[in-house]
């Protein structure tokens, strides 16, 4: 008898066969060291690497094409451990020669790792004809591990003879010796020995849990999506966080489940599944790897964006037809959410938000982080559509998460969770935000979860999400673009109040939203006519063609402007360009395909600023701080300059342009504008009426007027109450304009806005300072 004994730590397989020649692991492992030679030991500086990490990547597709072994491929999915253990035996031979046989086995020791591997199986066909077989799964990490030392051999000193023994931990299942071996010792207590001195050897172990991710044209994406316990030893450990989206190559194994549900005392009958990692890939594979995991085997393997989405030749030859489309632009607004009729400029702010800007940083001194993704928030009476919107965002977004405030999503389900496991130890657990880094969040019902604004406005500004709970501080990426959709107070949008007001909601985090559009159900003959016919359509199941416009239907057209239809194309508002008619001939673009074009854009193309572009946007942004310079304006930061710049990159990307053109700049201008119109401008037709009045930093100039007059006379009278009488006196001396309702509706406004607070009755309290 000869054992060949395999030295990979990760798997623990012994191999034992009668030797001869003409034995299959002998061919084998003659085979695989030819190929390790020919592939991995090539230059000086290769060996001398793999000498010290002892690590070897082996690219499987082309070593079952070089390899003159019938059936291998099928041999490395049935006998994984086999295979490995004897490429690990053949690397070992052809690394050191003969010097194997001359030095302890425990000093040789290599790791081969299968890549390549590209036999993907779903979570919901993990099951128990697996065990013992190589899988690769894909899926989304929601929770790592502490790294944990983990014990594959140990010695046990017998406690009568004092004798060592030494024993392998197979699978690393702790088993004691049942007997002494020393020659007429009958010892059976033993003492382990965890010291160094002994011949005593563990690993570093992490465990991961995986969520599965479902295909692209899975039909069942509703169902709950499976989740399986990975364990990952020595090099592996600390390469994923909660969030990223990897591939896991390995062997399906069981362990024994804590609960019991077998009447024996001596077993558990229940059993659970678990991946034992042999190789693992990023989506997002830095370029600062390691040169283990960068060899020249593993260069053919593509590079994926962290959305992992497959983009084949045939996508390719689709996405370039799409982009020969002169009216480009037109199209991928319409291509979305098509079952939502019109909306075309709420639409592009939701499609700038899922293509985002480019991604840099400040000078390399401090390399601060220049956040590039917008934040959407359509506010809005309720039917309008901006629901299904949002649900259509993340069904084309290359990675999305939706969730709902409504539905009871706590602090910790959006940012992470620390959950206890064995032990005192805890894990972390990634929320919605770190489950859409690097894509899209979408927050449907936003003001139904008040409680939970706060630990947005980290993940919205930095892009990361702190933590300082049990022991545990450290700081992950939440690098979304969060898409949100509210409904104001009382079910109906009131212009008379700011967006704040209405929302209920902390004006601070209202800041950070990039765009804000108010979307308002006004009684329209026309418009509801198309609506009408839109929706019929619909639910006839016949083609839905875009209906034929007449005059100014939409709210942003401008009848002052006369002969709008003739003007040249480009001359038209940005509404009326992305608005479809029956005349235009386009294809809207598939769901599926429209995923992989913004999937292509946000990898391939990072577009920068022309000068015309800069310029327009900086003149635009000056005309925005000299506006809102006055006492009564709103102030302009440098936020809406950042957005601007965000937006025109964002419209550039859409259409797979390296550089922002002066029309890009134009379209963003016009976009930003609309947004601002209802939410920035003051509505002077309401008492106390303000726009957005930086969502709720503002008032209206009547309101100002008003309350200033109070500050003075109670600056005057060192006295800051006021009777009843005595403000309908001041009310009736300033004849203040725009002032509907009369003077106790207006009286009732600045109660409620809180200018002035009810101290007993016809009394009132000034509590503003100016």
């Amino acid at each position: 008898m000869r054992k060949a004994e395999s030295t990979a730590t990760d798997l623990s397989s012994n191999i034992v066969v009668d030797y001869h020649e003409q034995h299959e692991y002998i061919q084998w492992i003659a085979e695989f060291r030819q190929y390790v030679q020919q592939h991995h030991l090539h230059g000086l500086s290769k060996r001398v690497a793999l000498e010290l990490r002892r690590v070897f990547v082996i690219n499987l597709k082309t070593l079952v094409q070089e390899c003159n072994i019938q059936g291998l491929l099928e041999l490395v999915v049935h006998r994984p451990a086999v295979v490995i253990g004897c490429i690990s035996l053949a690397a070992i031979q052809a690394l050191f020669g003969d010097e194997v046989a001359k030095e302890k086995r425990q000093k040789r020791k290599i790791t081969v790792r299968l890549g390549n591997f590209d036999k993907i199986t779903h979570g919901k066909d993990l099951k128990a004809n697996l065990i013992g077989k190589l899988v690769c799964v894909q899926g989304t990490v929601v929770r790592t591990s502490g790294v944990k030392p983990l014990a594959t051999r140990m010695s046990f000193t017998c406690n009568t003879c004092q004798g060592v023994q030494t024993l392998e931990f197979p699978d690393a299942r702790y088993i004691e010796p049942a007997r002494c071996p020393e020659v007429g010792c009958r010892g059976r207590q033993f003492t382990p020995q965890r010291g160094v001195g002994f011949d005593t050897e563990t690993v570093d172990w992490q465990t991961i849990r995986l969520q599965e991710k479902l295909p692209d044209e899975r039909l069942d994406s509703g169902r709950v999506p499976r989740t399986i316990d990975c364990e990952v030893v020595n090099d592996l450990v600390d390469r994923v966080i909660p969030g990223d989206v990897v591939e896991f190559t390995g062997i399906v194994k069981v362990a024994q489940s804590e609960k019991s549900y077998s009447r024996v005392k001596t077993g558990n009958t229940m059993y659970l599944l678990y991946l034992d990692v042999n190789y693992l890939v990023k989506s997002t594979m830095a370029k600062d790897d390691d040169d283990t995991y960068n060899d020249d085997d593993s260069k053919d393997r593509t590079k994926e964006s962290k959305d992992s989405i497959q983009i084949t030749t045939k996508d390719l030859y689709a996405i370039e037809d799409v982009h020969m489309e002169p009216q480009l632009f037109k199209l991928i607004v319409n291509s979305f959410s098509p079952a939502i009729f019109g909306h075309e400029m709420v639409k592009a702010g939701i499609l700038f938000g899922l293509f985002g800007g480019r991604r840099r940083s400040t000078a390399v001194i401090d390399r601060t982080a220049i956040r590039p993704d917008p934040h959407i928030l359509v506010v809005g009476d309720p039917g309008l559509g901006k629901s299904q919107m949002l649900s259509a965002a993340v069904k084309i977004a290359p990675r999305g998460v939706y969730v709902c405030g409504s539905s009871g999503i706590s602090t910790s389900g959006l940012t992470v969770t620390l959950v206890r496991g064995a032990g005192s130890d805890f894990a972390l657990e990634a929320g919605a935000l770190v489950l859409g880094d690097q894509g899209c969040c979408c927050i449907d019902e936003f003001d139904k979860m008040t409680t939970d604004h706060n630990a947005l406005l980290e993940a919205m500004e930095q892009q990361s999400i702190s933590i300082a709970k049990a022991g545990i501080i450290c700081t992950l990426p939440a690098r979304t673009s969060v898409i949100a959709a509210a409904n104001p107070v009382g079910g109906h949008y009131n212009m008379s109040k700011t967006v704040a007001e209405n929302l209920k909601m902390n004006t601070a985090l209202l800041s950070r939203f990039d765009l804000i559009f108010i979307l308002m159900d006004k009684p329209d003959g026309e418009m509801d006519q198309y609506l009408s016919k839109h929706v019929m359509a619909l639910h006839s199941g016949k083609a839905t063609t875009a209906p034929t416009f007449r005059g100014n239907t939409s709210q942003e057209s401008d009848p002052s402007q006369p002969g709008r239809g003739v003007k040249p194309e480009m001359d038209r508002p940005l509404s009326e360009r992305l608005r479809m008619t029956a005349e235009d001939n386009l294809e809207l673009i598939p769901q599926s395909l429209l995923r992989k074009y913004i999937a292509y854009a946000r990898q391939y193309v990072h577009p920068r600023l022309s000068n015309e572009a800069a310029r327009v946007l900086q003149d635009f942004y000056l005309m925005l701080r000299a506006k809102h310079r006055s006492p009564d304006g709103t102030p302009v930061t440098t936020r809406q300059l950042e957005s601007l710049i965000r937006m025109a990159e964002a419209k550039a990307r859409m259409e797979l342009r390296e550089v922002v053109t002066q029309r890009d700049a134009m379209d963003v201008v016009e976009i930003m504008t609309f947004s601002l119109r209802d939410v920035y401008a003051p509505v002077h037709d309401y008492p106390g009426g303000r726009g957005q009045s930086q969502s709720g930093r503002g008032k209206g100039a009547s309101t100002k007027r008003y309350v200033a007059e109070l500050q003075r006379v109670a600056f005057a009278t060192s006295n800051n109450m006021f009777s009843q009488d005595q403000l309908y006196k001041i009310f009736q001396e300033m004849q203040l304009p725009g002032i509907t309702g009369g003077f106790q509706s207006f009286l009732d406004t600045l109660n409620h806005q809180n200018f002035l607070l009810k101290k007993g009755p016809r009394t009132y309290q000034l509590s503003v300072v100016m």
